[in-house]
């Protein structure tokens, strides 16, 4: 199942995709534009650390960028905190699939069920086959469409599993594991492996 926009406007080439930590790949298509939104709270590229979504301004240039946001559409505050919902909610799902301890709460999915009210897809028929396209009332309601259905999508055909929240201190950044196994566990074994192996060998040697 392809899923595009009417006019596809976005932009999933490697080029336009944030760099991996330790030379990761992105996860493929479309799914990494996904993955790029979910690490939008954590800059690798011109403001370490700075969140890319943290101000109305900010939200707009980099949705624009991508290409969910066309030309002249704005975003309102209350845009802006739905954005910060469903990226948090759904970075919480994938966490929940990693069996990291977090258990999903029915109040918060009730929760981003919610902001995403208004956010809703319809399937066309094309001559590349069925698209799903995001046909909501505001700009972000297909912002909040498009991408939402990249994760269903992903869900349906087992990318979705691949997709791991590093539970390296202060890191939290979502990577997509190529391994073949699916047994990668950190965004950068040079990084946040080597660091809680360090402090686990620390921690071996003051307790012995």
């Amino acid at each position: 199942m392809l899923l595009t926009g009417e006019t596809p406007r976005w932009r999933v080439d490697a080029l336009s995709l944030p760099p991996q930590p330790g030379g990761r790949h992105a996860a493929p298509g479309v799914l990494g534009l996904l993955q790029a939104f979910l690490n939008t709270h954590f800059d690798l590229v011109t403001e370490h650390g700075a969140d890319l979504l943290a101000t109305r301004a900010r939200a707009r240039r980099w949705l624009s960028a991508v290409g969910l946001l066309a030309p002249g559409e704005k975003i309102t505050q209350a845009d802006l905190d739905r954005l910060h919902q469903v990226r948090e909610g759904l970075r919480q799902l994938i966490a929940v699939g990693q069996g990291f301890g977090v258990k999903p709460s029915a109040p918060a999915a009730r929760a981003i069920n919610e902001v995403l009210t208004g956010a809703t897809i319809e399937l066309r028929f094309t001559a590349l086959g069925p698209e799903l396209i995001p046909v909501g009332a505001s700009a972000v309601d297909r912002v909040l469409g498009s991408l939402t259905a990249i994760g269903a999508r992903a869900m349906i055909d087992g990318s979705w599993r691949r997709l791991k929240v590093c539970p390296g201190r202060h890191c939290g950044w979502v990577f997509y594991d190529h391994s073949r196994n699916g047994s990668g566990r950190w965004c950068s074994m040079n990084v946040c492996g080597g660091r809680e192996k360090a402090r686990a060998h620390y921690r071996r040697r003051r307790g012995g």
